[in-house]
């Protein structure tokens, strides 16, 4: 009787500890989203009132492979490096990468009305919200189909780019619906994933409280960045007026 009462106990305070580890990650990506928003919204008129930069920054290739390799390495480098990273350096990246993905949010700012990307917004919340319930709650082995889609993903991003220099491989038409919908079922692979990984995470590491913190701010750059994916698909698709 009392091992079991042992057992109960164990299992009720790593549920507890899960649920604030699951919160503090979502708390951390709030923040980092408001940040997001707030530069896309400063920066956006910044460029309203300097064309030239736009054209500079946006529409060029090299611009936007570079913008994807800093998204790329930046992630890369702090997944290594993250045993050894301080708390302070790990929001630092955090809010970072949000401001980064601010910049590149501009001109979806600028160039559609506030109603539209208030619309859209509040649709990605809620597909965001459905698709991390499924990926906490499902007891599927969501990586088995996740180790698929991420590299699908990143390589018809990739491809998208390249259009950009090359005609031929550029989306238009039904053919660019049909990559966009694709692209929206890889990411809900993703989304689901990332949110079930979390939860693994938690329970590898549960005795290290240090790590946690890290890896909860790390979490929330990633949910972060697929938020930012799922709302440009979602602009893409829904955000014609």
């Amino acid at each position: 009787m009392n091992n079991f009462n042992q057992a109960v106990g164990v299992q009720a305070n790593t549920d507890l500890g899960l649920k604030s580890f699951m919160l503090g990650t979502y708390r951390y990506m709030a923040m980092a989203m408001a940040v997001t928003g707030i530069v896309a919204y400063m920066f956006a008129n910044y460029l309203e009132a300097n064309p030239q930069v736009l054209r500079m920054l946006f529409g060029n290739i090299f611009m936007t492979l570079g913008a994807f390799a800093v998204i790329m390495i930046g992630f890369g480098t702090v997944g290594r490096k993250l045993a050894t990273m301080s708390y302070g350096a790990m929001l630092t990246f955090l809010f970072a990468m949000a401001a980064f993905l601010g910049v590149l949010a501009a001109p979806s700012v600028l160039f559609t009305s506030p109603l539209v990307l208030a619309k859209i917004f509040f649709m990605t919340v809620a597909v965001f919200a459905g698709l991390s319930l499924f990926g906490y709650t499902t007891k599927f082995n969501l990586w088995s189909i996740a180790k698929f889609a991420i590299p699908a993903f990143i390589g018809i991003v990739f491809l998208g780019i390249l259009g950009m220099a090359i005609p031929a491989l550029q989306f238009t038409g039904p053919l660019e619906i049909g990559m966009l919908l694709v692209m929206l079922v890889l990411l809900a692979v993703i989304i689901s994933w990332e949110t079930q990984a979390l939860k693994q995470i938690y329970y590898g590491s549960s005795n290290d409280a240090a790590m946690l913190e890290k890896l909860s701010v790390y979490g929330a750059a990633s949910l972060l960045l697929s938020f930012y994916n799922l709302f440009q698909i979602l602009l893409s698709l829904f955000g014609r007026e």
